[in-house]
């Protein structure tokens, strides 16, 4: 557990509030949240990198079998170490906010499910390189004798430098493990992904299972559509047992035959007629030679944010500021530029304009005679002409740039 300095005192309670900070970590704004924990934007200072710190939620802070499930995750993301885990830091109970908490590595991009709502159906390019990095997770995973039993879109993030990462190790399972939380992993998972055997008895449960999850992932972000739909959980059961699915092919006719046929052969209702390995997957998937970096997506900032600013400190025990998010450039009125602001760098003082050119002495002498001239003169003086009145032209209003919108919410499948 680690150290930690309540210098502020306390910043929560149990009334239901979010807390400031736990365990001397400054929550900045919330990035994520389901029907088990919320996740925040922090800062650790003395590695100089963002974190995520997830906190279980207080409604299950006082069953044992969940509080079980969140230290489980917390202790097999710290020990199961590979490029493409969401890797764990530090955990623990902050009494003084009355929160359970688990410190992770922060991932600045978003989930499979998130690029999915925003895309429709991801190219086929960018769906093979989200299955090699998964199928290399999990081929970690099961030469380690644990199944992850909860593969899906949701767990699946996307790292900006190319990398897809599983996450949430809350459901993993040694498979020479007696299962000690079984009434709460009886067909525990997720309805649209888990194969037929987890949704009968989640303990019944291989690498395999695994396999099948995300090959019902792979689907899914290939075309658009769950393999197995239906109202309630019974009814995607009965369609798994069935083991009937739409062709992919059908359902999006640009996925190559060779891909529709990998993926397919994962969903078999028997686990023995499916990809037995998930080194095997990962080795089918690169000699189809389709995979294509991942895109760097542009997370949606809420504008209502205000934990992000200049002054906030990232943790209760440093003042180390968080950079602020650059605003919109300004529109332009002027005629110099189009549509480009200010392209001064950030900070640079404003141009002073130059003043006009000051008028030699000359003009004044020959004005100043001319008068003299006219007075003395015994001509009658002319009338002067009225000068002008200028009338200044209307200045279009220029519209504000609209806002981006916001990330669509991921779903939450039951």
């Amino acid at each position: 557990m680690p150290e930690r300095d309540h210098n502020d005192g306390p910043t929560g309670d149990d009334t239901g509030r979010e807390p400031r900070a736990v365990a001397g970590y400054r929550l900045l704004r919330k990035i994520g949240e389901g029907g088990m924990s919320a996740v925040y934007l922090s800062y650790d200072v003395p590695s100089g990198c963002p974190v995520a710190v997830k906190l279980l939620a207080d409604h299950l802070s006082g069953q044992p079998e969940f509080v079980g499930r969140f230290y489980r995750e917390a202790r097999l993301s710290r020990v199961l170490e590979h490029g493409n885990i969401v890797q764990g830091y530090v955990s623990g109970f902050d009494a003084d906010v009355n929160k359970h908490y688990l410190v992770l590595e922060f991932i600045d991009g978003p989930t499979a499910h998130g690029a999915l709502a925003r895309l429709g159906r991801l190219p086929v390019g960018m769906v093979v390189r989200i299955g090699l990095d998964i199928a290399g997770a999990l081929d970690f995973l099961h030469e380690r004798q644990y199944v992850h039993r909860d593969v899906k879109p949701d767990n699946i993030l996307l790292h900006p430098d190319g990398a897809a990462k599983l996450a949430d190790l809350g459901l993993a399972k040694r498979l020479n493990d007696d299962a000690q939380l079984t009434a709460i992993h009886q067909g525990v998972g997720t309805s649209y992904y888990m194969p037929y055997e987890q949704a009968v008895n989640a303990n019944l449960v291989d690498g395999r299972s695994d396999l099948f999850a995300l090959g019902a992932t792979l689907y899914h972000l290939l075309t658009g559509e769950v393999p197995f739909p239906g109202a309630t959980h019974d009814e995607i059961v009965r369609e798994k047992s069935a083991g009937a699915f739409r062709p992919i092919r059908d359902a999006n006719p640009t996925v190559p035959a060779v891909l529709a046929d990998l993926v397919e052969a994962t969903l078999a209702c028997d686990p023995r007629a499916r990809v037995q390995k998930a080194r095997h997957l990962a080795n089918a998937l690169a000699a189809t030679k389709l995979a294509t970096p991942l895109p760097v997506f542009a997370r949606a900032e809420d504008a209502s944010d205000s934990g992000s600013g200049s002054d906030t400190p990232t943790r209760t025990d440093h003042r180390a500021p968080l950079l602020p998010s650059s605003p919109p450039l300004p529109p332009t009125t002027g005629t110099g530029s189009v549509g480009f602001g200010d392209l001064r760098a950030p900070g640079a003082a404003p141009t002073k304009p130059e003043p006009p050119p000051r008028s030699g002495r000359w003009p004044w002498v020959v004005g100043t005679s001319a008068v003299l001239f006219a007075l003395l003169s015994s001509q009658l003086a002319r009338p002067r002409a009225a000068a002008p009145t200028s009338t200044p032209a209307p200045t279009a209003a220029v519209p504000d740039p609209a806002p981006a919108p916001n990330a669509l919410p991921p779903e939450s499948c039951q």
